[in-house]
């Protein structure tokens, strides 16, 4: 029986191109990553758009897949109907700044089930601190993986308050921070594409023009070019304006180490794993709570960019399945 993990992505795709990378990934294995709710949210440089996810996720065309073979994969109607807007601004949670996103979050995190609701958090925690402003219940039901660094910068008042709900209201909130503060000073999922064995095709340039460009379908006629060639480039820090860098992704990584590369332990995150490694950095006080190593930054992106060829290998495998 194939394992899955209920998921609900806030994006700010709108802002830096590897949140549409991302999304990619997402969609590719959504036979795993069962995906409950797509949420479009604030981010550094981001405008929020429902309508501009909404263009991605057509332009994948899952619906290619499921006939190919896949159909275990979501449909794309199922993707589409999961999409709402959340908040177009940063702001510490109020009643004002209730949005159907943050609703979404709380429906999703309240429904029945035996299962953690994984809140995967690509921009600010804007959204999600709404939503634990707006039900405090859901924090028992959520585990929260977050990429902080620069999303913490655009909004450190709506993670100073999740932060401030964990310390006084529920410390057992389970919650990777990935990218404590001050920025690049660790952040461990920068590790997704710098570093690494960069060799040949699994270079962070030369995989996707040899394994994603050409590759893929038009969606019957809907778009000019394959999704391949819509694949989008992205800016590395620090310079190289044209890579795969999927800087959001570790937080699937977390949930797909294990499954298909046998390392890492969703419940554990000091385990190895493609998602990084990661420590209890106040296990006292909060038992849940995971940062980033204590260790420098090349040390921390180590952690995700050592399992590098096998994560890239089976995405090459997702990719190849547009032509079978």
């Amino acid at each position: 029986m194939t394992i899955t993990y209920r998921v609900h992505i806030s994006t700010d795709l709108g802002g830096d191109p590897d949140d549409i990378q991302s999304l990619y990934r997402l969609i590719h294995y959504s036979d795993v990553l069962r995906v409950e709710g797509i949420t479009s949210c604030t981010g550094p440089g981001s405008t929020p758009s429902v309508e501009l996810i909404e263009h991605w996720i057509k332009r994948v065309d899952v619906g290619h897949l499921r006939q190919n073979g896949y159909p275990e994969l979501m449909s794309e109607s199922d993707l589409l109907g999961v999409l709402r807007q959340g908040p177009e601004t940063p702001g510490i949670p109020s009643a004002a700044r209730r949005t159907p996103g943050s609703d979404l979050i709380i429906e999703n995190a309240m429904r029945e089930s035996d299962e953690p609701l994984w809140v995967l958090v690509w921009g600010s925690i804007t959204e999600l601190a709404q939503a634990l402003h707006d039900e405090p219940a859901i924090a028992s039901r959520i585990r929260v993986n977050y990429i902080g660094s620069s999303n913490t910068t655009n909004d450190p008042e709506a993670r100073g308050w999740a932060y401030k709900f964990m310390s006084s209201q529920f410390p057992e909130l389970w919650w990777i921070e990935d990218g404590l503060m001050p920025r690049l000073t660790h952040d461990t999922f920068r590790g997704m594409y710098e570093g690494g064995d960069q060799s040949g095709e699994w270079n962070a340039r030369y995989f996707v023009i040899e394994n994603i460009y050409g590759r893929g379908s038009t969606h019957s006629g809907l778009f000019e070019e394959k999704c391949g060639d819509a694949f989008p480039w992205a800016a590395r820090f620090g310079g190289g304006n044209e890579v795969l860098k999927e800087g959001d992704s570790p937080t699937m990584m977390h949930l797909l180490g294990p499954v298909f590369g046998g390392v890492g332990d969703i419940d554990d995150p000091s385990v190895p794993g493609w998602g990084g490694e990661f420590r209890r950095s106040q296990p006292e006080r909060f038992p849940n709570y995971w940062t980033d190593l204590d260790k420098d930054a090349v040390t921390c992106q180590a952690t995700i960019n050592r399992w590098r060829i096998p994560i890239l290998k089976h995405w090459k495998e997702r990719w190849a399945r547009y032509d079978r």
